[in-house]
């Protein structure tokens, strides 16, 4: 099974870090879950004002991605991503910071399901 995650261009003593913007995000993780492999690749909506979510779940399909762990997702990313696509979307809680950490939670079961967007506008 794999899962993406959106995360930064820099790391933390080798260690990859959680971006908390989904749709803005430079890159992101996938991992299969099964063998550890880890495909990092550029978000193909960055150039976007809006419509971003559309690109990045076509990706996600095209890279048969099952689920995406996330801070926040906005509304079009979370319509398209979960309720189009079926692609489900597990909520990575606020003092999770690396990738590995966020990882190590979905295999364990720890991260909730998002069953609707919670992008915050302020």
């Amino acid at each position: 099974m794999k899962v993406a995650v959106p995360i930064l261009d820099t790391e933390v003593q080798g260690k990859k870090l959680v971006n908390a913007h989904f749709g803005k995000s430079n890159y992101f993780a996938i991992v299969d879950i099964a063998t550890e492999k880890l495909e990092v690749v550029k978000n193909p909506g960055l150039h976007l004002e809006r419509g971003r979510g559309m690109l990045i779940a076509d990706m996600f399909s095209e890279k048969n991605v099952k689920a995406v762990l996330v801070k926040e997702m906005g509304p079009g990313s979370f319509d398209k991503i979960r309720n189009i696509l079926g692609i489900k979307v597990y909520l990575i809680p606020p003092q999770v910071k690396f990738l590995d950490d966020a990882i190590k939670k979905f295999k364990k079961g720890e991260l909730e399901e998002l069953l609707e967007p919670n992008e915050d506008r302020h």
